[in-house]
């Protein structure tokens, strides 16, 4: 018997132009086996099709749809996609010799809800968020192992085995793939890739998302840029808050500018310090353990790091600190307090660049934030940026729009 899931009456328009999550408040039944490894078909309150999706029995999101046909997909409809998805980044990744670490799978983006993949040179990383992909996993694995010459992790975060009950036992992967729950130490060696002419390594899983914020590779590269063109012959320095194991700052030094990190994670310092030894930026980078919701802590050290340069850049990359509507106030209130002691260390025509991963915490809150932060006039938006294009998002999927990066000229 194939599953249904029969929406309410009040559940609103639901297209491929709404986006592909149906919320649970939207859901009158399911008929017939529910569950992560159910396909089911989806129809309106008058029963007419909708389509087809991945059932969740947990958390707010009932439903993520596959496809908005009335005839299900093909049962090979999985591994399709992953090829399909893959193909599309080998053709735009043509061209760049200096990188060898992509996203080659973007979740919704690619019509595989749930499901992130992350290459670095001969290394991949498979990151499931959903009960639906973490039950797929060996189909996941069966797909990928065939294309990866290195190593294959499978991994998921905490907030996924809490909300949608994500789970990576039980699943017969081989000898194929290396599980690594987060939480749990691993102590694999790092993944190592080369990023627009740097050398880079980032700790392996479990870590930070997949390992290097992958969607900040272009804006690493086209910000430090900007500052070395600001800079010009005078010699200006790079501020990079948040700087996880130094993308932004080793980008800039490489451009021949001072570049000061400041992290609170003193392991992704080590890295970051490691990564400058490995690219011969040692002498142009410092890096400083703070938070960026308590710069009168580490400020002191900054400006004996900048050496009496000015800052021609300043990047400020926060956690994500608004996963909720609820969190907002507090969220802006926060940035705007922390950065109102960073600005005055910019010179006269430098940047600063402000970055959110929160969906909830979108470009308007950003620029409510800079005018918050510093005097009426005194910034004004140059540059309104986003994820790499290897970071798909599917049109209609607001929520897929989580990474914006406003940069702001000081006036």
């Amino acid at each position: 018997m194939t599953t249904r899931v029969e929406l309410r009456r009040d559940a609103g328009r639901v297209s491929a132009a709404t986006g592909p999550w149906i919320r649970r408040r939207q859901v009158a039944r399911v008929r017939g086996a529910g569950g992560p490894v159910t396909l089911a078909e989806v129809v309106d309150h008058r029963d007419r099709p909708i389509g087809w999706g991945l059932v969740s029995e947990a958390g707010d999101i009932a439903v993520r749809m596959i496809a908005f046909t009335p005839a299900p997909p093909p049962e090979d409809w999985l591994p399709r996609r992953l090829a399909a998805a893959i193909g599309a980044r080998e053709a735009l990744a043509r061209g760049d010799r200096e990188t060898d670490a992509w996203r080659e799978v973007n979740s919704e983006g690619d019509g595989l809800p749930g499901l992130v993949v992350d290459r670095y040179a001969e290394d991949r990383v498979i990151q499931v968020t959903t009960a639906a992909m973490s039950w797929r996993l060996p189909e996941i694995v069966a797909a990928l192992a065939p294309r990866t010459s290195g190593r294959l992790f499978v991994t998921t975060t905490a907030r996924a085995i809490a909300r949608e009950e994500v789970t990576l036992s039980g699943r017969e992967l081989g000898d194929a793939a290396l599980v690594r729950p987060p939480g749990e130490a691993s102590g694999d060696a790092p993944l190592s890739f080369r990023e627009r002419g740097l050398h880079l390594q980032v700790p392996a899983p479990p870590a930070q998302k997949t390992g290097a914020y992958l969607d900040q590779r272009d804006n690493r590269e086209r910000i430090a840029a900007l500052a070395a063109a600001l800079a010009g012959d005078e010699g200006g320095a790079l501020l990079d808050v948040g700087c996880h194991v130094g993308g932004f700052a080793l980008q800039a030094a490489r451009r021949g500018l001072r570049a000061v990190g400041v992290d609170q994670s003193e392991v992704a310092l080590e890295r970051a310090r490691d990564n400058a030894v490995r690219n011969h930026l040692v002498e142009r980078t410092s890096f400083v353990r703070g938070d960026l919701f308590t710069p009168d802590a580490w400020l002191p050290e900054v400006t004996a790091a900048l050496a009496g340069r000015t800052v021609a850049a300043a990047v400020v990359d926060p956690p994500a600190i608004a996963r909720a509507r609820k969190d907002l106030d507090r969220a802006r209130g926060a940035l705007a307090r922390a950065l109102g002691p960073i600005i005055p260390l910019i010179g006269p025509r430098g940047v600063i660049a402000l970055c959110s991963c929160s969906h909830h915490l979108g470009g308007e809150v950003l620029d409510a934030v800079a005018l918050a932060a510093a005097p009426a006039g005194a910034l004004t938006r140059i540059l309104a940026l986003g994820p790499a294009p290897d970071h798909p998002v599917a049109p209609g999927h607001r929520e897929g729009e989580y990474l914006r990066v406003h940069v702001y000229q000081r006036r």
